[in-house]
């Protein structure tokens, strides 16, 4: 077989693991050896499709050895605007808005496919989130962790478009679940509800049951959404009567 047209086939592998979830942004790449093993391939004609991928701005090689996933490949879905939502935690109800279609999706079709790999994934990530829950700990990291969760249920869905999508909103994804769970989780009558509907989400899609995946998804984002509410609500009751309270002592002093 022409040289040539090998590297091209290789290439397009590449592309195909890359688009399917099996390789992300940012991520190294394994070595040229390990790789062409992989492959069953040889390495000057993997060497080829990787500096052919290089020129299509997939993966790039990095100072200090390796080649990576190309993070510009998000560029798309990483503009000032989304910049813009990281800095802004008010529009994080928009966040919950996007989630409320991709996470209803994806929880639906993770209980129609997911391996059983997957469903050991979405396992150890829920018990990794609940654990850091109860100790209390990073808020950030705590946020990474439930991030980790749903993004294993979008994971478990196969779906390429989902999966990078979701994986592109990850900073704000963390940002937005950060802020949530500042206001969320000190809040004992909503801390326990909240882990009931993960241990419910996670449950339903592990037991293969897409309808009850897809609303045990969306009833817990609408919980989250109107627990944020009614918590704003109550922070700017205590906002006005701090106000008033500063405005009545300024009339005492006055008098």
């Amino acid at each position: 077989m022409n040289k040539s047209r090998l590297s091209d086939q290789i290439a397009e592998q590449l592309e195909s693991i890359i688009a399917e979830g099996g390789l992300e942004v940012g991520q190294r790449i394994p070595s040229e050896r390990k790789l062409a093993e992989r492959l069953n391939v040889s390495r000057p004609s993997l060497r080829e499709a990787i500096q052919k991928l290089a020129c299509k701005g997939l993966l790039e090689s990095k100072q200090g050895g390796g080649t990576y996933i190309k993070q510009s490949m998000n560029n798309g879905l990483t503009d000032p605007l989304l910049d813009l939502l990281k800095e802004r935690p008010e529009f994080r109800f928009d966040v919950l808005e996007v989630r409320h279609a991709i996470d209803g999706q994806a929880a639906y079709y993770a209980a129609l496919r997911a391996t059983d790999q997957d469903r050991q994934q979405i396992r150890e990530a829920y018990e990794k989130m609940v654990a850091l829950h109860q100790t209390g700990g990073d808020p950030l990291e705590e946020a990474k962790a439930d991030a980790a969760f749903h993004l294993s249920i979008t994971e478990a869905s196969h779906n390429v478009v989902t999966l990078h999508v979701m994986r592109s909103l990850v900073s704000i994804l963390h940002d937005s679940i950060k802020n949530n769970l500042d206001k969320l989780y000190t809040i004992p009558r909503v801390s326990e509800p909240l882990t009931n509907q993960h241990r419910n989400l996670m449950e339903a899609v592990i037991a293969g049951d897409p309808e009850r995946a897809r609303l045990a998804a969306q009833e817990h984002l609408v919980f989250v959404e109107e627990s944020l509410q009614e918590i704003d609500k109550e922070q700017a009751r205590h906002e006005r009567f701090l106000r008033q309270a500063s405005i009545l002592s300024l009339d005492e002093t006055e008098e």
